[in-house]
């Protein structure tokens, strides 16, 4: 018995748990090693209470307090009982154990004695601690999180809200816990919660996000911004963890945006079809006055009377004047303004403009000098018109405010190089000048220098506006100087680039045999009387038989009884408008009628207009006011593109004898249909024929090639490929004088290079590549042969 009561001892002393055994006075009888490392300590405790045994160590009274308590409780409830416990050790480290009391009891139920045994979990306990401390900070993340955080399972079940969900919703967590979200989600968004959230967070191995609609507490609909993540755990369901973010306030601003956007649209649209419909009623009856007028001046006229006609026509066309700033004012607002590129002779356009004031100004006897040190032959590539258009609202002002000594006009080149040149004009008058308070806002929008001006000398106060806009759109700039009292002088600076081609001579300047076209048979849809008699007496004048009708339907029932040559229609007329008339002549089954040149007669002047008269299938267009010249030009341009030039030896031979001319002259005269102008080829070629079959014949090779590639990039919407190859074929077409397009080429260069007005692009490469082909028929009949 002994060796075995040492075997267990011995078992009992290398066992890493603590072990003591107390009597049921809780006496010690046995204390192990790892219990009581000191074995003098160990000896003098066995028979000492835990009351001795805690003084003596020098521990705390209050755990030999908390060790009876236990010890009782083990003894009451007959049960093992658990406690934790700290001490310090040696080191002065804390250390934590685990104790058990196991309660020994004899058969008649009397305690024998009290097992104690404790086991070290210091690591345990600083893991936990670890543990708690993020678990706290996690906790406290969730909680004081702005953004709405909540957890559900593949259900759509919510497992957790965090207090911001529920503020921004309205509920307690208790009322949203265990619900599906989609109880949340108002009625007409659930199909799609379930479509693109719950199907895909279910098919979904990452995140899934989106917006999505949900009700609060009051009903008030709240959007959010998610991303949710799928979370799977082994041994557990999976679940998803939610962010979301509420983006009520940006949809409704959204909203509002979109809304205002299309109120923007709908009066910017407003606005252009009030300028619209004002500009056609102011120019349908200038129209007829203007025409009346011109009538008029051709018959016999006393002094007076001539006079009085020069005044009715003075103030027509200031009225005009006043529409047209109106409208330029709104296209430059709108960046719809387009300028053109051409080359022309400066000094010549500069000295036209002056030459229509001098009239003017010996009215007033006031002398007009114009000091030019332009080079007279100087050709540049811009825009001629707008130009001319500034300049003349200078020069008007000057002659307006001016009223004795005199207007000069200074021209130098600013700067130059060998591609570019600096324009500068000025203009300077000794007129009433302006007040240094009043230049600050000349340039401002319906600002003139004092109140009294408008009244005085009359004007909307828009064309010094309009025209620093169009030099500015140029890249230049204007500049005024003034001294009240002492006059102004106004500065235009414009860079132009210096054209290496002659310029053609302007078509406006040709005599024009009016009769040249022959008798013709034209049908002129318009509703207006005045505009009716005036379309008659000069049609009728050129050897023409006119028809009139009143509007779009009667042309259809008076092309179905008689032919004509071409149709002049009216853009808005009653019952049937010029468009619609249009549109269902070009779908007639006979394809002479389906054929015919229509000539759009149009008092609109908004940018667009034009595009859309020829997309609805009109051949040309003329804005109104017109004069005779400009109708003549606009009919001679269509009717002689139907015109077959060739077929006869004496035709053939004609046109090779006028290509062998080296004449200066680069316009055909109005009754030749011939599509090209080899003027320029001619010039170069020094008289060799070689050298312009040469041209002519690359001509026909290169610019098919040319034209397949235009019209596959237009088919694959590479615009930026459009605008390139239309940039190549310009100077090709400029080159063989092919005038009837140019206007079309630059189009689609401007259109595809800025990506505006897309949808004209097909029309204009459809007409480019039927002139080109008709073109190159004649070139090979006439010259190459």
């Amino acid at each position: 018995m002994a060796l075995q009561g040492h075997f267990f001892e011995d078992i009992l002393s290398l066992v890493p748990a603590e072990i003591i055994v107390a009597d049921a006075e809780y006496r010690y009888l046995y204390a192990n090693p790892s219990a009581v490392p000191d074995q003098h300590l160990r000896e003098w405790m066995i028979g000492k209470t835990n009351e001795e045994f805690c003084q003596y160590s020098g521990r705390p009274a209050a755990q030999a307090r908390a060790r009876r308590m236990v010890f009782e409780k083990a003894r009451r409830t007959r049960r093992v009982v658990e406690w934790a416990e700290s001490a310090m050790d040696a080191e002065g480290v804390v250390q934590h154990f685990m104790h058990r009391v196991y309660p020994v009891f004899d058969e008649s139920g009397q305690l024998q004695q009290v097992i104690i045994y404790a086991v070290r979990i210091t690591e345990t306990k600083e893991f936990e601690e670890k543990v708690r401390v993020s678990e706290k900070r996690y906790r406290d993340l969730f909680n004081h999180s702005q953004a709405l955080i909540c957890t559900h399972d593949m259900g759509g079940k919510l497992l957790t809200v965090n207090p911001a969900t529920c503020k921004v919703l309205g509920y307690e967590s208790s009322e949203m816990l265990g619900r599906s979200i989609a109880e949340f989600v108002p009625e007409k968004h659930r199909p799609k919660f379930e479509a693109e959230y719950l199907k895909a967070i279910r098919e979904s191995v990452n995140a899934v996000s989106g917006e999505f609609c949900v009700l609060s507490k009051t009903g008030e609909e709240i959007y959010l911004l998610y991303k949710n993540y799928r979370k799977e755990e082994p041994g557990s369901e999976p679940y998803v963890i939610g962010f979301s973010q509420d983006i009520t306030d940006r949809i409704k601003m959204e909203r509002e945006l979109r809304l205002t956007k299309q109120l923007t649209d709908e009066i910017a649209k407003a606005k252009e079809s009030f300028l619209a419909h004002m500009s056609h009623e102011i120019r349908t009856p200038m129209n007829g006055i203007l025409g009346i007028a011109s009538l008029l001046n051709k018959t016999r006229l006393d002094p007076q009377q001539r006079n009085y006609l020069q005044l009715i026509q003075e103030s027509a066309n200031n009225l005009l004047v006043i529409v047209n700033d109106i409208l330029d004012l709104e296209k430059i607002v709108a960046g719809k303004l387009q300028l053109e590129r051409i080359p022309f002779k400066i000094v010549d356009k500069i000295a036209t403009t002056i030459q229509s004031f001098i009239y003017r100004a010996e009215e007033k006897e006031l002398g007009l000098i114009f000091q030019n040190s332009i080079p007279a032959d100087l050709v540049v590539e811009g825009d001629p018109y707008r130009l001319s258009q500034v300049l003349n609202n200078i020069l008007s002002n000057a002659l307006k405010f001016t009223n004795e000594g005199h207007i000069t006009i200074y021209t130098l080149i600013r700067e130059h190089n060998e591609e570019e040149v600096i324009v500068e004009i000025t203009v300077q008058d000794t007129g009433i000048g302006i007040g240094k308070e009043q230049l600050r806002t000349i340039f401002e929008p319906f600002e003139q220098a004092d109140a009294t001006i408008s009244r005085k000398y009359g004007g909307t106060g828009l064309g010094l506006t309009i025209c620093k806009n169009m030099i500015e759109m140029q890249n230049g700039e204007l500049l005024v100087q003034s001294e009240e009292g002492k006059g102004s002088a106004f500065t235009i600076r414009v860079p132009y680039l210096i054209s290496i081609e002659a310029m053609q001579e302007n078509e406006a300047s040709q005599e024009i045999d009016y009769k040249s076209l022959g008798p013709r048979k034209v049908l002129v849809a318009e509703d207006v009387e005045l505009n009716q008699y005036l379309a008659r007496h000069i049609l009728e004048s050129w050897d023409f038989e006119v028809e009139i009708v009143n509007n779009g339907r009667e042309a259809l029932e008076a092309l179905d009884k008689s032919s004509f040559d071409c149709i002049l229609m009216d853009v808005q007329m009653p019952e049937m408008d010029g468009i619609e008339a249009t549109q269902r002549i070009r779908k007639l089954p006979d394809p002479v009628l389906s054929n015919i040149p229509i000539i759009a007669l149009t008092a609109n002047a908004l940018k667009g207009d034009s595009e859309k008269y020829l997309a609805a299938g009109m051949t040309d267009y003329l804005a109104k006011p017109f004069d005779e010249a400009r109708l003549f030009r606009v009919i001679s341009r269509n009717l002689t593109r139907l015109q077959n030039p060739v077929g006869s030896a004496s035709t053939i031979a004609a046109a090779f004898a006028h290509n062998n001319n080296n004449s200066n002259s680069s316009n055909m005269t109005a009754g030749n249909a011939r599509l090209y102008d080899l003027s320029m080829v001619q010039s170069v070629s020094g008289g060799d024929e070689g050298f312009i079959r040469k041209m002519v014949a690359l001509f026909i090779e290169t610019v098919p090639q040319n034209l397949q590639d235009l019209k596959r990039a237009l088919e694959e919407e590479n615009w930026e490929q459009v605008g390139k190859t239309a940039h190549k074929l310009k100077s090709t077409i400029d080159s063989m004088g092919i005038k009837s397009i140019r206007q079309e080429i630059r189009a689609v260069e401007t259109n595809a290079r800025q990506k505006e007005s897309l949808d004209q692009v097909p029309s204009l490469v459809a007409t480019i590549d039927s002139v080109i082909q008709e073109c190159i028929g004649q070139l090979q009949l006439e010259v190459i042969k």
